[in-house]
């Protein structure tokens, strides 16, 4: 054997066994990471398998991202790559005491790309503009769906709750058999069914009128239940009245029930009737009944949504940083104004308007960037004026789009901590000064920040901006970071990429302790219920990641907040959510995504219109 064959013979062993050592580091490593620290978000986690995922390739296609997300060194092999296009900075004596540093992060051009056209052969579907003139006021959240008629010849599948005591306080469970670590709940309900009982006390008519005492002996003729049937996603709750006739004058009592807890679970409503929170996927019957055995009761379904990820074009834009510059201790972004895109933006709002309806506002909430906190006249004059942007988009609006003025809230408060230095979000209270601005122009009064529980869940935050511009500069740039945490109880249920499904009893989970804390993240599919507030009073909140710190101020006034990031799903928002009662679409998101013909499109496939 002569010597080269002997040194190819050496080099083909030494990559075979360098290869199995990599795939066994992956397999076997102990402490498989689930964040990435570089990139501030979660990791894929591995796939559940079934035979729907298997078939439909998304199985695989979850293993191939957790791989590739938990890879060993991960992070290191990015930033290293991205060292490679070091981004570089030019200074400019802007006065004796401040240094200014333009940098390019390399998307400099504008995306030009205008879809009003395409947007408009949508929305000829719906007609000439029938937009009711008052839909900027309040919609009525009154109950309107069908009665749930029925009498005492009509029986529920039989269960076992006439066993059960009657029960006159409101009941507080918990799933059963959960799995908890920290303030995370994995879901592992138990399979036997249980039921669960309450009892109330109603008049000859509308539960909401009476305030008396049980009438002993009084016959009750018929129960009118308010709806015919209930659907829900895990993690939502629906209000349920029931009337009653009686034979004489007075009211009686009557007993609710609710064939299997571990799919949904009951409570007074507080104002009149119960709710059904729902729990986990699957069926049960919602009874009402009262002593002498008449009876309504409706069918519950608590469905699982699939929201396996799509390759969508850009599906990965959240924030673009165009010419980012350092200024003091902190790196700023600048925002631009793109009319293509703003009208594309503008025409899409229109189209959910118009597809949801007169009795369903459209909110645009769109979040400035840091840029707009700069006084110094020698920076300002080299950025666009951000008002004059946003005053641009509202012009673009159609009348019936409610399009919250943020910029002026915020720029009152602009000497506050309203934006991270090392990292390209707002912080927790920048995000209020905007939830205050849609909260008025809703006609609510706004939780005032001091109301708010208080916490800071890091003193030593150092963010994304290190990511987005690999300037040595930028390593010494750290944040604190801090959370308002609701006044109103309520509970939060992520389902992330891999249809795992999480709950937590906030909707800020304090143990991550960055911008993640923030309703964990960006997720497909989340859902928060804040019982104490109306449940016919629902919001669809479509966002980028400037929405993570937005969206636990809405628990001060809506009842159900369905939060859905477009990135990351292919769910039909229209035909999964539009029959939960709701009463306003939030679209959030930060200036510069609002001026990227991308973000329109990812919208429009949202509600199954491909414009492509």
């Amino acid at each position: 054997m002569n010597n080269k064959k002997l040194v190819d013979i050496i080099c083909a062993v030494l990559v075979i066994v360098l290869f199995a050592a990599v795939v066994v580091l992956n397999v076997v490593q102990a402490d498989r990471p689930t964040v990435s620290e570089l990139e501030k978000r979660q990791l894929a986690q591995m796939p559940s398998f079934s035979f729907k995922s298997l078939t439909d390739g998304t199985f695989f296609s979850g293993i191939s991202s957790f791989i590739s997300d938990t890879f060993v060194g991960r992070d290191k092999l990015v930033e290293l790559s991205k060292q490679m296009d070091t981004l570089k900075g030019i200074d400019y004596s802007v006065s004796n005491d401040n240094t200014l540093v333009i940098l390019n992060p390399g998307q400099s051009e504008q995306d030009t790309t205008d879809l009003t056209d395409k947007i408009n052969d949508a929305l000829n579907q719906f007609g000439s503009d029938e937009t009711d003139p008052d839909t900027q006021a309040p919609p009525d959240t009154s109950d309107t769906e069908g009665t749930g008629d029925t009498d005492d010849t009509v029986r529920p599948p039989e269960t076992d709750d006439t066993s059960l005591p009657f029960e006159t306080d409101p009941i507080e469970t918990d799933p059963a058999d959960t799995e908890t670590e920290g303030s995370e709940t994995v879901e592992t309900p138990d399979t036997t069914p249980e039921p669960q009982v309450i009892s109330q006390q109603l008049a000859n008519g509308d539960v909401e009128e009476y305030t008396g005492f049980p009438y002993e002996g009084n016959t009750v003729t018929s129960i009118t239940l308010d709806k015919d049937y209930l659907k829900l996603t895990p993690g939502t709750g629906s209000p349920v009245t029931a009337s009653v006739a009686t034979a004489s004058a007075g009211g009686a009592k009557v007993t609710w029930s609710v064939s299997d807890r571990n799919v949904a679970e009951i409570s007074p409503s507080g104002t009149g009737g119960i709710v059904v929170k729902a729990v986990s996927p699957g069926t049960c019957t919602l009874t009402c009944r009262s002593d002498d055995g008449t009876s309504s009761y409706i069918n519950v379904e608590v469905e699982k949504l699939y929201v396996s990820p799509e390759d969508q074009k850009g599906a990965t834009a959240d924030f673009l940083p165009n010419g980012l510059f350092i200024y003091g201790d902190a790196v700023y972004t600048p925002a631009y104004y793109n009319d293509p895109a703003a009208r594309s933006y503008a025409t899409t709002m229109l189209y959910y308007k118009r597809l949801f309806g007169s009795n369903v506002r459209v909110d645009v909430v769109i979040a400035p960037v840091s840029s707009m906190v700069i006084d110094d006249p020698a920076v300002v004059s080299m950025v666009q004026d951000q008002k004059g942007i946003l005053d641009s988009m509202k012009a673009l609006m159609d009348p019936s789009i409610n399009f919250v003025d943020t910029y002026t809230e915020m720029y009152e408060h602009r000497n506050e901590y309203l934006f991270f230095k090392s990292d390209h979000h707002w912080t927790a209270r920048g995000a209020y000064y905007a939830y205050a601005a849609l909260a008025k122009s809703l006609g609510f009064t706004p939780t005032p920040i001091e109301n708010f529980g208080y916490k800071i869940l890091s003193d030593y935050y150092v963010g994304s901006m290190y990511q987005f511009t690999y300037d040595e500069r930028v390593k010494a740039f750290y944040d604190y970071v801090e959370a308002f945490i609701p006044t109103k109880a309520h509970t939060m249920t992520i389902t992330d990429q891999n249809g795992y499904v999480y709950t937590y009893d906030s909707s800020i989970v304090e143990s991550f302790g960055n911008y993640l804390s923030f309703i964990s993240g960006d997720h497909p599919y989340t859902v928060i219920n804040v019982p104490d507030n109306p449940q016919d009073r629902n919001c669809i909140v479509l966002k980028d990641s400037f929405g993570n710190a937005f969206v636990p101020f809405l628990c001060e006034h809506f009842g159900n907040i369905f939060v859905v990031d477009v990135r990351h799903t292919n769910m039909n928002v229209f035909d999964s959510l539009s029959q939960y009662n709701i009463t306003d679409v939030i679209f959030m998101n930060n200036i510069q995504a609002a001026n990227n013909a991308t973000w329109a499109e990812m919208f429009m496939n949202a509600v199954g219109v491909s414009l492509y």
